[in-house]
């Protein structure tokens, strides 16, 4: 069922092994979990199954950390916060947007 959310939290970059692809990371993380037919890639494969875990953005993977938020209208926002951590609040109709598209929302109106 598609409905209106509202998340605020941080997304921390999730640091890679010495010369570690994000792809090789991305399998690393899937612990040996073969691809479904449906994705062509690890990158895909570790989105699918934890959409809500993970984001991947210009070639670097982030651990989310969110908690919901009571809504009213789209937000869509993105601030640096210490240690390198990126906090955001986004707040979307899931049947129209989904959390990837609403984070490049909030990547797009930070740059």
């Amino acid at each position: 069922m598609s409905e209106t959310v509202h998340y605020r939290g941080t997304l921390t970059i999730v640091e890679r092994l010495e010369n570690e692809t994000l792809e090789d990371q991305c399998k690393r993380i899937l612990d040996g979990k073969e691809l479904d037919s449906y994705n062509d890639s690890y990158q895909e494969q570790l989105i699918d199954d934890n959409y809500e875990v993970y984001f991947i953005r210009d070639n670097t993977l982030y651990s989310v950390e969110k908690k919901s938020i009571d809504y009213d209208e789209d937000i869509f926002q993105l601030s640096e916060g210490e240690d390198g951590k990126l906090n955001f609040e986004v707040k979307y109709y899931n049947g129209g947007c989904s959390f990837n598209e609403a984070m490049e929302y909030a990547f797009n109106g930070k740059e």
